[in-house]
């Protein structure tokens, strides 16, 4: 009697679940390396901040000042017509070029988030009498509101403000809020990004950093006030960092441009 030979083939069943399995696979390969690339992105994004920070603070010893925002036309340089922080907005971008940063830019010379949006600049209004002429971005003005306010300098809506979520949690403050969550209320400027979603943000805590004012065809915040929480995917990818106006003046008195 003869014996029935092996099949050397594999069934379609079998060719099937393998598919699966392979598909499965190549899906958690394709999950992984996104969720890789976005945590990537926002590391540099966040080392990016830092340095924009230092930056801020090394031209405030070297100037005296802080630079104005840079605008849609302005190729990367404070928008400061009268060359003393007579600052045309408060609410523009990063000067990249003013501050000599290297980096990705846009044909408006604006430098580029790893998304591949303009970082946002904004700086406090508040004047030397706690009004609204930026005395952050003036040598006079800083000195004199240095001199007026020195370690008692108080809020005043000149000021920017920074909020998080609400006391309780139940919502994310627009600083407005009697519950709100004040983290700073004494800061000279913020620098933001908008995250993956800057194209189509729609949160109410995304919609309070960047909306409501536009330059050219972006759009930049036209408060004071901003939103900084958690991380969230769906609601809330904006990353930011601000100045502190105790280490600005700090840094300012031992470069000796203080008192």
């Amino acid at each position: 009697m003869m014996k029935r030979k092996n099949s050397l083939g594999f069934s379609l069943v079998e060719m099937a679940v393998v598919l699966m399995i392979l598909g499965i696979l190549l899906n958690g390969l394709l999950v992984a390396t996104g969720q890789s690339t976005a945590n990537t992105r926002r590391i540099d994004a966040r080392n990016q901040l830092r340095q924009f920070q230092e930056a801020l603070y090394g031209f405030a010893q070297t100037f005296g000042r802080l630079p104005c925002p840079a605008i849609h036309t302005s190729d990367g340089k404070e928008e400061d017509p009268g060359g003393v922080g007579d600052c045309f907005v408060s609410h523009g971008f990063l000067p990249n070029s003013t501050l000599n940063l290297s980096g990705r830019t846009n044909a408006d010379g604006l430098l580029l988030d790893p998304w591949g949006n303009p970082y946002r600049y904004s700086v406090a209004s508040v004047d030397e009498n706690n009004t609204t002429d930026r005395a952050f971005t003036s040598t006079t003005g800083l000195a004199q509101l240095f001199n007026d306010s020195g370690t008692d300098l108080v809020y005043s809506a000149g000021m920017l403000r920074i909020c998080g979520e609400d006391v309780p949690a139940t919502a994310i403050a627009d600083c407005t809020d009697g519950n709100a969550n004040v983290l700073s209320d004494l800061v000279p400027a913020v620098i933001l990004t908008m995250g993956d979603n800057w194209a189509t943000f729609t949160s109410s805590e995304e919609v309070a950093n960047a909306s409501g004012g536009t330059l050219g065809t972006y759009s930049v915040s036209n408060t004071n006030d901003f939103v900084n929480t958690e991380y969230s995917e769906e609601n809330f990818d904006d990353m930011m960092i601000w100045l502190s106006p105790h280490i600005l003046f700090s840094k300012m008195i031992s470069a000796g441009k203080l008192p």
